[in-house]
């Protein structure tokens, strides 16, 4: 009997993964993604007083957008601006980044909530 039940099981797994041989797997990640998902995490927010502790080159200045386009998406935040603004300066080929000020505007042409975000982008030497 015990014989039995072994040859049923290994017959039901047989059919179960032989079943799914057929099984497609998509996905839609891509290691360029993750480069480009990573990318701002390379660029460290400094002050206007805490750059001026390290040897530094300014790349130019970037903006950064976060956009509530309709009533039922998600609100604009500071946050994702900031981020926009790094992914930018990331772009620049800095690793460091000053920002100035933030400006959140409501019902814009195309934003029911924006916020835009001002900042320095900087290449910093990394002293040690």
């Amino acid at each position: 009997m015990t014989l039995r039940k072994g040859m049923v099981s290994a017959a039901l797994l047989a059919v179960l993964l032989g079943g799914c041989q057929d099984v497609a797997f998509e996905t839609n990640l891509d290691p360029d993604n993750f480069t480009e998902y990573f990318k701002p995490s390379s660029v460290e927010v400094y002050t206007n007083e805490s750059i001026l502790q390290h040897r530094f080159k300014s790349l130019g200045l970037v903006t950064g957008l976060a956009c509530q386009e309709t009533e039922d998406d998600f609100i604009a935040r500071e946050s994702e601006a900031r981020t926009d603004a790094k992914l930018k300066a990331a772009d620049l080929g800095a690793n460091g980044i000053v920002f100035g000020k933030c400006i959140r505007l409501e019902k814009t042409a195309a934003c029911v909530v924006s916020v835009t975000c001002y900042g320095e982008a900087f290449q910093v030497a990394q002293d040690k």
